[in-house]
């Protein structure tokens, strides 16, 4: 079997408009994204989805050049082909999460060729399930407080177990906001989730944390700056509320000095982020090794990524937390046949049981939100200007907040 062509296709997939404000937001809301078809002389085609994180004409043109490396070579030959792109991109020269940005649409859209020929789904491949309904967190938006509160009591009412925000701009209003959401959540058998993205020094971290404890946090998701974990470590034992680690694992190559300080209580990872789709499921190993437990990250996710993420969940056993779908679950459309993946149970989603990863692209929704994304993204300038202000700035935010609010 070989590779004989390979196809991007940047696309803006809409989203419920927002509740979040924010003067760094222009345009329309979308989920970006680029969907990657990987062709075979078989006459498999294997799909994949790249972020768009560093901007989609960028991400789109990284993967179209990767042509000349990886057409006429075995498509099954997973992990050499992308390591091999990490080598003649010179990327082992930058950060590997910085590389896999483009190549993580790819070497899903291998890992769909690899299970589809062997006809079975990804997760057998991968050594099979210790589950098949995913447990899924509800993420509520930043806005008015009584919003929030309303949000959280429609989300219980619905059935979500676990409720998740991002802080990290104002600590009096964070604090304000996880008090709304208890409100609308009173039982303490649903847990909250509050992710502070790199935003916080480490006494304002512990100051804050320790006045959110009174209402029942399950973890505070990355309170420090990614780059000090003496910090990171700090915090997690000044406070009674466990840290989750993030953006200081995005990959297993910083996942293993986290384990070695002992610096989080939980861990989430993504194989967009981390060294592709190979590095999470090692990334999942280590943490097993150490005996902690993942969530599984998603951030600004089409079916595509998802689908591949619920194969990873379902077959790495200490995924065994709620796991986030993040916007997915305010998409209108989808670039997959019948539109945007659903729960039949909430809050749990099935993994796929088709050959590979499960979904399939529909060409006239592929074309229509290609067109959407020239129109309306690229053309009217765009490009960088979309994404969600609470996540951008990280541990800037500080330096940012008369523009971001």
């Amino acid at each position: 079997m070989k590779i004989i062509d390979i196809k991007a296709t940047p696309v803006a997939v809409p989203l419920k408009p927002s509740m979040t404000k924010s003067k760094m937001r222009k345009g329309p809301n979308v989920v970006l994204a680029v969907i990657v078809q990987v062709y075979t002389d078989d006459g498999y085609v294997g799909i994949g989805e790249t972020p768009a994180v560093l901007g989609l004409d960028i991400s789109t043109a990284i993967v179209n050049s990767t042509k000349a490396l990886l057409i006429g070579e075995d498509p099954r030959n997973i992990n050499l082909l992308i390591k091999k792109l990490y080598v003649r991109y010179n990327l082992t020269h930058l950060h590997i999460h910085l590389a896999n940005w483009a190549f993580s649409g790819i070497e899903l859209a291998l890992w769909d060729i690899a299970a589809q020929s062997a006809n079975m789904p990804l997760y057998q491949l991968w050594g099979g399930a210790f589950r098949k309904k995913i447990e899924m967190q509800g993420t509520i938006e930043r806005q008015e407080l009584s919003g929030m509160t309303e949000v959280a009591s429609q989300m219980v009412k619905a059935g979500y177990k676990t409720l998740y925000t991002k802080i990290g701009m104002d600590p009096e209003d964070d604090v304000a906001a996880v008090a709304a959401i208890r409100k609308g959540a009173s039982s303490r058998d649903v847990k909250i989730r509050v992710d502070a993205n790199q935003a916080w020094s480490t006494g304002v971290a512990i100051n804050t944390i320790n006045k959110m404890e009174q209402y029942g946090i399950e973890w505070v998701e990355q309170p420090v700056i990614m780059y000090n974990i003496d910090a990171l470590l700090d915090v997690k034992n000044s406070v009674n509320v466990p840290i989750l680690g993030h953006e200081a694992n995005w990959t297993m190559y910083d996942l293993i000095n986290v384990i070695k300080s002992n610096a989080v209580d939980y861990v989430k990872l993504d194989g967009r982020f981390d060294a592709g789709y190979t590095g999470v499921r090692i990334s999942a190993g280590m943490a097993e090794a150490a005996g902690i437990q993942c969530s599984h990250h998603s951030f600004y996710t089409l079916g595509i990524a998802l689908a591949g993420s619920l194969h990873v969940i379902a077959s790495c056993p200490n995924f065994s937390m709620a796991n986030s779908m993040s916007e997915y679950a305010g998409m209108i459309d989808d670039v997959i046949t019948d539109g945007p993946m659903r729960m039949k149970e909430v809050p749990y989603m099935e993994v796929p049981e088709t050959p590979g990863i499960g979904v399939t692209i529909d060409k006239e929704r592929l074309a229509k939100y290609n067109e959407f994304y020239v129109k309306e993204i690229f053309e009217k300038g765009f490009e960088r200007e979309t994404e969600m202000p609470y996540y951008t700035s990280m541990y800037m935010r500080t330096y940012f907040k008369d523009i971001l609010n």
